[in-house]
């Protein structure tokens, strides 16, 4: 009986919440007598589990995420440079993606100081609560309007002993008109080096660049961080994310994930037909596990463990890792072009 509910209880997870980094299905048959209990962010998933637990007659202590320990705090805002999204709530769990200063972010539950979230691609982890401020979500949201520029990779003074701060590509503030920036925790800064310009001017300067070559002005030679999404460190996909974000395209986090997205374009040995920026998925095992720019004549742009990072690579060269790529070439898509 326990194998038979335990199967229905995993068709459910399957059915509603397929990808779990999109959303949370944590669901076990616990206690003497027997219940049901866990937590989920799908109102489908949760009736569905209602009515299994109605039909075996077990009791039932779920929960929809986001719960009652949010409070009023249904929203935050990252106060940090960049802050880690783990797949637990401990500093040792593993790095899943990264949120950038600036960026709003969904409170879905608390524990003690650590807070689950969901980031605007959707992907959910924990951060510690040191990372951000919350609040509500009219806060955030008026911070969102405000926060209309993007760091190009710059250092601030913040006055009154702040000292100085530096912000990775792609992180938020709110320019002010006497020239200074608001950061997310409401303090004031002068820019000292590097540049902020608002999001408008970043978008029309990355039309005027062919996206391959915006990857390699802002992120050559960046190392390889599982997870990582800044010049700091970045992985395949986070690279091809970050980019295509300039042009206003939103793509997945993970190239598994982006590998759906876009417009299929035909695979040929020779590269006949990719245009530059066109998104070149690879598998391994079966699975999609590594996404590159295509640059034109055979290059390719991505950032990859076996080079250390962000490079430029020659797709039909005859290296061992050219070699291998071109084996496990498995998809070509073009992300579609907004604006």
């Amino acid at each position: 009986m326990i194998d038979q509910l335990e199967r229905a209880i995993d068709d459910v997870g399957r059915r509603w919440v397929p990808d779990r980094r999109l959303g949370v299905f944590e669901v076990v048959v616990e206690g003497e007598p027997r219940r049901l209990g866990g937590r989920t962010t799908s109102l489908e998933a949760l009736e569905a589990l209602r009515r299994l637990a109605a039909d075996t007659g077990i009791a039932v202590e779920l929960v929809r995420l986001p719960d009652a320990s949010v409070g009023g705090e249904a929203a935050a805002v990252l106060t940090a440079a960049i802050a880690p999204l783990l797949g637990e709530p401990k500093p040792s769990a593993a790095r899943v993606s990264e949120a950038l200063h600036g960026e709003a972010l969904a409170v879905l539950e608390r524990r003690d100081q650590w807070l689950r979230v969901r980031l605007g691609d959707g992907y959910h982890g924990w951060l510690h609560e040191g990372y951000v401020a919350t609040g509500s979500e009219d806060w955030v949201a008026d911070w969102t309007a405000r926060a209309a520029a993007r760091s190009l990779g710059v250092e601030l003074q913040v006055p009154d002993g702040g000292g100085r701060r530096r912000l990775p590509i792609g992180a938020r503030v709110a320019p002010r008109r006497d020239g200074t920036v608001e950061l997310a925790d409401g303090r004031l800064a002068t820019v000292v080096a590097g540049s902020v310009r608002r999001e408008a001017e970043v978008r029309a300067e990355a039309r005027m660049l062919a996206i391959p070559e915006l990857a390699l002005r802002w992120f050559d030679g960046a190392p390889y961080l599982w997870g990582g999404r800044t010049e700091w460190g970045i992985d395949c996909s986070g690279l091809a994310q970050s980019v295509y974000a300039t042009r206003g395209i939103p793509l997945r986090r993970d190239s598994d994930q982006q590998v759906s997205q876009g417009r299929e374009i035909p695979l040929d040995p020779r590269g006949a037909g990719y245009e530059a920026g066109d998104l070149l998925y690879f598998a391994e095992n079966g699975r999609v596990s590594h996404v590159a720019l295509w640059a034109g004549a055979g290059r390719i742009v991505h950032s990859a463990l076996s080079r250390g990072g962000v490079a430029r690579d020659d797709l039909f060269g005859d290296t061992p890792l050219a070699r291998r790529l071109r084996e496990g070439l498995v998809a070509v898509r073009r992300p579609e072009h907004r604006g």
